[in-house]
């Protein structure tokens, strides 16, 4: 029995990026032979499902491969509480449970323990390539207990294949309608204890039709695993990416989100070292160094689809072509240690200790200034107890310091009841906190004409924004269920969020001189300023989600997620920021060596955009979309050979985010969708040798 469970506990290990070697020599009972899969990132241990202190969904290589998709974040949508929106092809908008607003800041993505820029979903050069990807586990639900402030709603944790796992090389093509065209390939070297992994892609397209929101970009991607000895291991990622987005809108007044293209590039550069003294034991010795650069420059035109009576006015002065600009550079590097051990037979410690500095230079975001930087200081720790053979007690708590401010405690404790080895019940209670960023702290945004002036102050800055915190308590279930070869995962909860960040109109005082123009009330019109501000009253979220994985019958799966969200707020601007529900069932089936996937999904109505426009209000319609994917694997020369057809967006045109100023104008309004998605459809093939 004993050598039977061992390659099963080595292959856990390697999923999770530990070294092989030393994961061998296991004692019987170790959880990592438990059914149900073994995570990583709710308290930092490695825990079977069962044990960790939150509801998990993972989301591995097998299902991200038969979905054929093409983007990180519609793979988000496999999981319950996320809502996920597109405003074109290159551009999402992701958060669980809503509360994103034009930023979505209050969900950590990771990338093998290092962060990742949210607005790099489409071409990270931390990933390289879906392929690379072992497994993503989406914690849904507070997390700053483990990870800080960016984990206020929830986490991804992306773990990417080791390779050990891997030998030999791929090579794959997509090509479809709307001008899609990748190609990657990625090549697999061993070398005694070194394993390297060398990805290169090129993906682009046209958008989606009657969108200006092509693409397209290069990425290379790095991964090398040193086993320098039986207790240690060093492990390099490595990645640079060019992108070129299409963005912008015909017929914007003043042009001010002009059609154009952005060019943004990311380099990443991440050194781990790991020593396991014991199987009881690990240290973990991280640095990473990133950088995002966007490159987003046009000008605004004073005579550019204006209405009668304000180009009538403009139309007797000199006309004005001024710059404004999108452009950002943001660099973080951050240092972490993590020191994880069995101090008594029923209980395992977690401690650990990151630095993080983060600099974002932005000359049009912060005049004056230009650059911002900021210090961020964690300690972190975890308790994992057994106190009875059925009870499980997860006690963590984390101390955050930025930039000299006063620190904060984001505790969690949990108990989960293993009634049954096929049922676990879980309660449990957490705080979170969530820092401003620098935009939404230092933001002083203003369009200044060379001979009139200050036209205009997108944005105020607010240095006595406070941070705000969230109370949750949570009720989960998770369960196998023999009958139906399949799990069930329970969510309920209820979050009491208070000094929410939300964006405000506020009014700008011009000095003597600031304006040459004679008009008043246009000075006025144009001078409309905002400011993030902390909403004056506490925000409610409760509900319940749960996430049914079945296998009813040979070859095929069946998946159900289902969230219902009711937000309670006094302000009317928020609670539609949340959707009320959302739910989709994934099919997947096998035909011998035929595959097929479909995924149906609806989201409920959601007031999801970007822009502030204060006298206009509009809610995404709620929207129901499929995607099918259908492939046959074949052999050429003992080479074995895929063909995939994949189709998103079946059902025909939809919105899933609004741009606000432009859903404004007269010619669609709150009763026509402007930025509408629509179908697409392309073939993959790829290769191994």
């Amino acid at each position: 029995m004993r050598q039977k469970l061992v390659p099963l506990r080595a292959a856990a290990c390697s999923m999770l990026g530990l070294i092989p070697l030393a994961c061998l020599a296991v004692p019987d009972e170790d959880p990592y032979l438990e059914p149900l899969p073994v995570v990583l990132s709710a308290s930092r241990l490695p825990q079977p499902l069962r044990d960790a202190p939150a509801a998990i969904s993972v989301i591995d290589a097998d299902l991200i491969a038969a979905t054929g998709y093409r983007d990180l974040s519609r793979l988000l949508r496999l999981a319950p509480g996320m809502q996920i929106g597109q405003e074109r092809g290159n551009t999402q908008w992701v958060t669980y449970h809503g509360l994103g607003f034009d930023l979505p800041a209050q969900l950590q993505v990771l990338v093998d323990g290092r962060s990742l820029n949210l607005g790099s979903l489409g071409d990270a050069a931390d990933i390289g390539s879906l392929q690379n990807i072992e497994r993503m586990e989406v914690v849904r639900g507070s997390n700053s207990a483990a990870y800080g402030s960016n984990a206020f709603l929830g986490v991804v944790n992306i773990i990417t294949r080791h390779t050990a796992t891997e030998e030999g090389s791929t090579v794959s093509l997509n090509l479809g309608d709307h001008g899609i065209a990748d190609v990657e390939a990625r090549a697999v070297a061993h070398s005694g204890p070194l394993g390297l992994r060398l990805t290169v892609r090129h993906f682009g397209d046209e958008g989606f039709s009657g969108l200006h929101d092509g693409r397209r970009g290069n990425v290379l991607n790095l991964r090398g695993d040193l086993r320098v000895s039986e207790a240690d291991e060093i492990n390099l990622t490595a990645g640079v990416s060019e992108a070129f987005n299409q963005r912008g809108y015909p017929g914007m007044p003043f042009e001010t989100d002009r059609e154009r293209t952005a060019r943004s590039t990311d380099s990443t550069l991440h050194l781990r070292w790991r020593h396991a003294p014991s199987t009881d034991e690990e240290w973990l010795l991280s640095w990473y160094h990133a950088r995002n650069q966007l490159r987003d420059d046009w000008f605004l035109d004073s005579r550019a689809n204006l209405p009668p009576p304000l180009a009538a006015y403009l139309a007797a002065l000199p006309a004005m072509r001024i710059p404004v600009s999108n452009t950002m550079d943001l660099v973080r590097n951050n240092l972490e240690l993590q020191h994880r051990m069995l101090a008594a037979p029923d209980l395992r410690l977690l401690w650990g200790a990151e630095w993080r500095g983060v600099s974002t230079d932005s000359a049009f975001y912060f005049r004056d200034v230009g650059r911002h930087e900021r210090e961020e200081l964690r300690l972190f720790g975890n308790l994992e107890w057994r106190s009875a053979p059925q009870w499980l007690w997860n006690l963590g708590v984390l101390a955050e310091r930025i930039d000299g401010q006063q620190p904060r405690l984001a505790p969690r404790l949990f108990l989960n009841w293993q009634a049954s080895p096929a049922s676990t019940w879980r309660i449990g209670y957490s705080r979170a906190w969530r820092q401003p960023s620098l935009f939404e702290n230092a933001v002083d945004a203003r369009i200044i004409d060379p001979v009139y002036g200050l036209l205009q102050q997108r944005f105020l800055p607010n240095p006595e924004l406070r941070p705000p915190r969230m109370d949750a308590f949570e009720l989960g279930f998770l369960g196998t269920l023999p009958a139906l070869a399949g799990t069930l995962d329970v969510r309920l909860f209820h979050e009491t969020i208070r000094d929410l960040i939300v964006r405000r109109q506020v009014d700008v005082t011009l000095a003597p001189g600031d304006n040459a123009l004679a008009d008043p009330n246009l000075i006025q019109r144009l001078l409309r300023a905002t400011s993030w501000r902390n909403a004056a009253d506490p925000v409610h979220l409760s509900g319940i989600e749960y996430q049914l994985r079945s296998k009813p019958w040979p070859d095929g799966e069946i998946i159900l997620n289902h969230s219902m969200v009711r937000a309670a707020a006094k302000d009317a601007d928020i609670r539609r920021n949340v959707a009320p529900y959302t739910a989709s069932v994934t099919w997947l089936q096998r035909f011998g060596a035929w595959q097929s996937t479909l995924t149906l999904l609806r989201m409920g109505p959601l007031d999801a955009g970007f822009g502030f426009t204060p006298t206009f209000r509009y809610t995404v319609p709620a929207y129901t979309t499929l995607d099918a994917s259908v492939a046959r694997s074949f052999r050429i020369d003992r080479r074995p050979v895929e063909i995939r057809l994949t189709a998103i967006n079946l059902l025909g045109r939809h919105q899933e985010y609004a741009n606000r100023p432009l859903q404004q104008l007269s010619r669609f309004g709150p009763d026509k969708p402007a930025n509408e998605l629509g179908p697409q459809v392309w073939l993959s093939l790829g290769t191994r040798f």
